[in-house]
């Protein structure tokens, strides 16, 4: 083996620990974005929650299973204590607060935790 062989071994060689580095960067990027465009889904349900609780006087058991089912549906870990739901009809808040974790690529590990709280309270409609 030369010089110039163990060169071009070294160069492939850094190329693919660049590549690997690329491909776990651009995994994690996409659970990211995942976990955020779930959050925003949720977010939304639970502004339509508020308001269909508030205008219709729903009670809270009721609403409390409704964020569950959406939770578990886009996948968001979110437990019924992590739910805080206060006052009914005009008066209604609901208010979340849950972790999410954005995996690592092949282990399905977390790898980054990250904290959610959302607060939405029922608004007249114009």
């Amino acid at each position: 083996m030369t010089a110039e062989d163990s060169k071009k071994n070294a160069k492939r060689l850094v190329l693919l620990v660049w590549m690997l580095l690329a491909f776990f960067y651009f995994y994690l990027s996409i659970d990211y974005i995942r976990v955020e465009m779930n959050d925003d889904k949720l977010v939304d349900y639970v502004r339509y929650v508020v308001q269909l609780g508030g205008s219709e006087n729903r009670n809270a058991r009721e609403m409390r299973a409704l964020l569950l089912v959406k939770a578990d549906e886009l996948g968001i870990p979110l437990k019924g204590s992590e739910i805080k739901i206060q006052g009914s009809g005009q008066n209604l808040k609901i208010a979340l607060e849950y972790d999410m974790d954005i995996d690592i690529p092949i282990f399905k590990r977390g790898f980054y935790s990250k904290h959610y709280e959302h607060t939405l309270s029922y608004r007249q409609p114009h």
